[in-house]
């Protein structure tokens, strides 16, 4: 079934309604007044089904409980019988009384690009924070590379140490070795010496 154009709008600002009630925005209760209105408007339109009706004014009550409102500019839905007086007796007042379809629509695209807006913000802010994110992994693994590298280089250091002072210790050793062979000798010349001096002494006298 082809849906008329009020009938259009009033399921759009219901669903807006609806959105709105659950983020707790404000202005809510005035867009419901039009929605009522609205609502209203529609039940005098032949074409739309009792069962929409009742399901659209229900949805509107419950909007309206969650704010804790709990009276309205309109008798409930009642039958059919009901909307065939209404339309013959108050059509011309409603249709003056009636909301204007065009600040509806501005309010709904105003409401709209304020969502786009809002999801653009957080694509940005999600790209922002990922190529932030990689900077920061790509600045630790530099660091990493620098830490891994230092310690390479310590430990190279530390084995050269090793060696040479292996290396210093065993020319330490050895060169022990040779003074000790040196003093030795020195001792054993002076005693030499001194037996020969003491023989050439005793031929003196």
């Amino acid at each position: 079934m082809v849906l008329s154009r009020q009938e259009i709008n009033v399921r759009r600002l219901l669903a807006r309604c609806e959105l709105m009630c659950k983020s707790k925005e404000d202005h809510l209760e005035k867009y419901l007044e039009s929605l009522e209105d609205m609502l209203q408007g529609l039940r005098r339109q032949p074409d739309v089904s009792i069962e929409s009706i009742k399901n659209y004014q229900k949805r509107v009550m419950n909007l309206k409980g969650a704010l804790g409102i709990t009276t309205s500019k309109y008798d409930e839905f009642t039958d059919p019988q009901a909307m065939r007086e209404d339309l013959l007796g108050l059509r011309h007042r409603n249709t003056a009384q009636g909301p204007n379809l065009k600040d509806l629509d501005q309010a709904i695209r105003y409401h709209e690009d304020i969502q786009k807006n809002v999801t653009e913000e957080m694509l940005n802010f999600a790209k922002t924070l990922k190529e932030q994110s990689k900077l920061a992994n790509k600045i630790i693994r530099k660091d990493t590379e620098v830490v891994a590298n230092s310690t390479q280089l310590t430990e190279q250091n530390f084995s050269k140490l090793s060696v040479e002072s292996a290396k210093l210790a065993e020319h330490s050793k050895r060169a022990w070795k040779c003074w000790m062979w040196l003093i030795l000798a020195a001792v054993v010349i002076v005693f030499i010496n001194m037996v020969l001096f003491m023989k050439v002494a005793k031929k003196t006298k």
